[in-house]
């Protein structure tokens, strides 16, 4: 999949199909021509509803949808600047669902515990694993293809803008397993918020890294035996992102 922070591959190809012009998008954005081509090279970000505005337009079917808004988050993640360099890093690839039907279709699905990312505030990782306490305190479960020891998923609230992400989108995470370098995680600050940053050990330093544009700072500190700002974190499997309503 090729990244771009518009999802403008996808774009491209569907205007091709259903041979339509680039100043057709310019007319339904409300753009000057000189700004979709910006846009384009992925000079700005289109925001949620100008990225659905397309979505409806180009009549995208389910799979083009979980293919657009893929690239797009994917995208996102790995270019902290636009314009895209073609030599952007490597980093983890983070399926994008939009169906309720479940994120990747596979024959083996279990289920794993479920609940508000507001739960949270309860829970206290000196006494259970993170899965134990969903299951103990939350009757949801999500029928999926993802399983393992203490997988579980976290719904965004509509409070919990500091993720990055819209309301009811999902977060699959390994509660049974520490962070690596350079990986995706759920991290839970000792003030309450919950966000989405890379891990990154850097010798006697320890940062990590926003990944979502305007998702907040980055958060650093040393290994000299003062707390730091975590409270606990646990790698990510998987995001569910889902479109503005």
């Amino acid at each position: 999949m090729e990244i771009h922070v518009n999802g403008w591959p996808t774009i491209e190809r569907q205007l091709q199909r259903m041979d339509k012009r680039q100043g057709e998008i310019a007319q339904l954005l409300g753009m000057t021509p000189a700004a979709v081509s910006q846009v384009k090279k992925g000079c700005f970000l289109l925001n949620p509803r100008q990225l659905e505005k397309i979505a409806i337009f180009l009549r995208f079917d389910e799979d083009m949808r979980s293919e657009f808004y893929s690239e797009l988050f994917n995208a996102r993640l790995v270019c902290r600047e636009p314009p895209i360099a073609e030599s952007a890093r490597e980093s983890g690839h983070y399926r994008v669902c939009l169906s309720t039907r479940g994120a990747v279709r596979r024959k083996r699905r279990s289920e794993i515990p479920m609940a508000d990312i507001a739960l949270l505030a309860g829970y206290d990782p000196s006494l259970e694993p993170l899965a134990e306490y969903l299951l103990r305190n939350s009757p949801e479960r999500k029928n999926d293809a993802i399983s393992g020891i203490d997988v579980c998923a976290l719904r965004v609230g509509i409070g919990d803008s500091d993720t990055g992400l819209p309301a009811d989108s999902l977060i699959i995470i390994e509660g049974g397993r520490y962070p690596e370098s350079g990986t995706l995680n759920f991290v839970a600050l000792r003030d309450g918020r919950c966000l989405l940053r890379e891990f990154h050990p850097e010798g006697e330093r320890i940062r990590l890294a926003s990944v979502l544009r305007d998702s907040g700072e980055d958060f650093v500190w040393y290994r000299d035996g003062s707390p730091g700002p975590v409270s606990w974190m646990h790698p990510v499997l998987e995001v569910t992102v889902r479109p503005p309503r």
